[in-house]
């Protein structure tokens, strides 16, 4: 006995001793020497998988084709599919005010064409032209204002056309900044915007080394 373990030899005078922390191999002779002390190889069982996460990294790179049909099905929808969230306030405020002009302008064109046809006909039950005039107008000053009429409904239709254009112009926008944006999307816009160009060699000797830097 050694300390508080049990030491038992075997027929070759190995003594094996178990302390708490460590396992150990003590050889002594008949005498009761101890002649060596190894530590005792512990064989671990190699055969058990170790889980670990294989989990990638997975960069996203939208496709330029999407993006382009996506914003041509609704304008916005490519920049929601290239992940620009920031862009979607800018396309909705652009989407409700063409909305906005072509609706109003509509609105007033009709109301002076139905206005100047009234003013323009002999039929004297048809005034929807008194509507657009202040309270204090009569008639008979309305029949002086047939010319304002005319003038302010050719004015709110070519402004209905120009915010028909407009519309037209949103939607081909979103279209192009979508399919722009998908293609450049993994371009590099840090600071350094370095050119090297790879050096020649001439004739054995290392050819010059053009560097152009550009710094904003």
């Amino acid at each position: 006995m050694y300390g508080a373990n049990a030491a038992i030899s075997d027929s070759l005078g190995n003594v094996q001793l178990k302390p708490d922390s460590t396992e150990q191999r003590i050889t002594i002779d008949s005498t009761g020497n101890i002649l060596s002390v190894e530590p005792k190889t512990l064989i671990t069982d190699t055969t058990k998988e170790v889980s670990a996460d294989t989990t990638s990294l997975v960069v996203y790179k939208p496709d330029p084709q999407k993006a382009i049909w996506y914003s041509a099905l609704c304008p916005g929808l490519g920049q929601l599919y290239n992940r620009r969230y920031w862009k979607l306030p800018i396309v909705g405020a652009a989407i409700v005010g063409v909305a906005y002009a072509i609706g109003w302008n509509q609105k007033y064109y009709n109301a002076y064409t139905n206005a100047y046809r009234d003013i323009s006909d002999e039929d004297p039950n048809t005034k929807s032209y008194m509507n657009l005039l202040p309270a204090s107008y009569t008639e008979s000053d309305a029949m002086e204002l047939s010319t304002v009429f005319k003038n302010r409904q050719q004015t709110y239709r070519r402004s209905r056309d120009l915010s028909f254009i407009g519309a037209v112009g949103v939607y081909l926008i979103c279209m192009i900044d979508a399919y722009v944006d998908a293609q450049l999307y993994d371009f590099d816009i840090s600071p350094d915007l370095t050119i090297l160009p790879p050096s020649t060699p001439f004739g054995g000797i290392g050819g010059v080394e053009l560097s152009l830097a550009f710094h904003f």
